[in-house]
């Protein structure tokens, strides 16, 4: 399906007016678009008892993974350790960037975010899971790096964290402590502007928030100010992470649980980019322009008016798939999940044209990113 939109941009709409170029995407069926209608139709399908089945084996199997890390405790799944060149010095600003590629390779998209954050201020501490890590990326890593520890693919983003944290150190000793990975594109904007939002109104920011699953900032950029470096319980939550091989139990129990335990402990979190700001924004440009076309086919009328539904009963959905446009054209948060542009799992429409929308706001050169997508 080929169209012009006359729309300003919405969750998978674009507008004339706001980038160049015409968008080309598909719309998935809307009822796949969230866990509770995939839940629905699994009913219809398989019928109630065995999707309880399925669900107690997920569950069961998250927790054999758990018993799997016991064996691996007080183990050190560090294998290499690189001085780079820069330094980790008392009162700098830290990046700890977690690192993952099957190929062992760092692609251009990451080493252009390195630039930025080491051009924003920041020392980076890069941890990549890939032991056998390419030698010709390592080369490319460490001018752009304070520090580079290879170590086994085990825990993902938080069992590096972990890494990271126990290599630094006292985290008091430094002024700030980010927790970032490779799991977007960008930065889109001037990283260090950005950041300059920090403030010490909040302890913890992160970029996007979600409230599926529990309220938390969402672990692909969390920035750690002050209160939170000296926080007992910060020290306590990633000295109680395990290795544990289970993606849905390091997204509930660490993800999740890390904001959930902040917030306990008495500490402010909070989103530079706020899910309430980027729902609203989608839900105003849906009703006042985009349902307004007449034009609009019907898959896309019944997309946007489900959307809607979810919004007004409160379903949570998360912001960095659902209003990506909204995110990047209208707020300018400065990233774009990969997940979204190589296998849109919830069936955003019109995600193909992220391109155009990019260079609409961004002089960010879309072409690495590009490449790496198509290599999926």
């Amino acid at each position: 399906m080929r169209r012009r939109a006359v729309s300003t941009p919405a969750c998978g709409v674009t507008s004339s007016r706001g980038n160049s170029g015409v968008i080309v995407g598909r719309v998935a069926d809307v009822d796949s678009t969230w866990a509770t209608y995939i839940a629905a139709g699994l009913r219809r399908v398989i019928g109630l008892p065995l999707l309880c089945l399925l669900r107690a084996y997920v569950w069961l199997g998250m927790y054999a993974r758990l018993l799997a890390s016991l064996r691996r405790t007080g183990r050190t799944f560090v294998t290499a350790r690189h001085v780079g060149s820069d330094r980790l010095s008392d009162g700098a600003k830290i990046v700890l960037f977690a690192h993952y590629d099957p190929a062992g390779l760092v692609h251009d998209f990451v080493i252009y975010y390195l630039r930025a954050l080491r051009d924003a201020g920041y020392a980076v501490v890069f941890v990549s899971n890939c032991p056998d890590l390419d030698m010709a990326s390592l080369q490319r890593v460490l001018p752009v790096s304070a520090l580079v520890l290879l170590r086994e693919n085990v825990g993902y983003d938080f069992g590096a964290f972990k890494d990271g944290i126990e290599a630094l150190g006292e985290l008091s000793r430094f002024e700030q402590v980010v927790l970032a990975n490779d799991s977007v594109y960008g930065p889109l904007f001037d990283l260090k502007e950005c950041l300059a939002r920090c403030d010490a109104s909040t302890d913890i920011w992160g970029m996007t928030d979600n409230r599926a699953g529990g309220y938390h900032l969402q672990s692909y950029f969390l920035l750690f100010r002050g209160p939170a470096l000296v926080c007992p319980d910060l020290k306590a939550f990633f000295r109680s992470v395990r290795p544990v091989q289970s993606k849905e139990w390091v997204i509930r129990r660490y993800e999740i649980g890390l904001t959930q335990a902040m917030q306990r402990a008495g500490l402010r979190c909070a989103a530079l980019f706020p899910y309430e700001a980027a729902a609203a924004l989608f839900a105003e440009t849906v009703r006042s322009d985009v349902m307004q076309q007449p034009g609009l086919s019907a898959q896309h009328r019944r997309y946007f008016s489900v959307m809607l539904r979810r919004l007004e009963r409160g379903t949570p959905l998360n912001a960095t798939h659902c209003f990506w446009i909204e995110l990047v054209s209208k707020m300018r948060c400065p990233f774009i999940k990969r997940e979204l542009l190589i296998y849109n799992p919830v069936g955003v429409p019109h995600v193909s044209g992220w391109r155009d929308v990019v260079r609409g706001v961004s002089t960010y050169d879309t072409e690495p990113a590009a490449r790496h997508i198509r290599t999926f």
